[in-house]
């Protein structure tokens, strides 16, 4: 019998890690998608704010306020949710491309801080849409995907408007 226990043992620990690396692995994937999510959030909203002080046209000002009011209500509130769900904390962070991004928007000549807006919101809402469909096609079940499917149809209607305004 204690000859068998040693070998019994090692099969344990072989086998452990191949049982436990999926759950490792969809962790992983789930954390990836809620960092990625959260810093273009972040970006959008911040970047709105940024308009919401520096646009000079009142229709820039309006897109700014309706982006601010869906990124901090509706959709922030539940996507925050939806990563504590997942057992992840919230990440608050930009990612250092979209500081930068929101930094060349601070910085942007007056005359060509409307266009430099609405082609960073077309930009990253279009990141946000291909981030948040691909996970509803490949993520693991569970609250980040039904957020996903929950909140896909109103950032394609950002997207859009915010299309309508950029210029080419």
């Amino acid at each position: 019998m204690y000859r068998s226990l040693p070998g019994i043992l090692m099969l344990v620990l072989l086998f452990l890690p191949a049982g436990l690396a999926p759950a490792f692995v969809q962790q992983d994937e789930k954390r990836m998608f809620a960092d990625r999510l959260t810093s273009l959030s972040n970006f959008v909203l911040k970047s709105a704010e940024v308009a919401a002080s520096r646009g000079q046209e009142e229709f820039v000002k309006t897109f700014a306020q309706t982006v601010t009011d869906q990124m901090r209500q509706g959709f922030g509130v539940e996507l925050v949710e939806a990563i504590r769900q997942e057992g992840l904390d919230p990440s608050p962070e930009l990612s250092q491309e979209y500081q930068n991004k929101l930094q060349a928007l601070e910085t942007a000549a007056e005359e060509q801080f409307s266009n430099a807006y609405f082609s960073a919101q077309v930009l990253a809402l279009e990141s946000m849409i291909q981030l948040i469909e691909e996970y509803q096609q490949t993520g693991q079940d569970g609250a980040l995907k039904a957020f996903a499917a929950n909140h896909v149809g109103g950032l394609r209607t950002l997207y859009i408007r915010a299309q309508e305004f950029s210029v080419p």
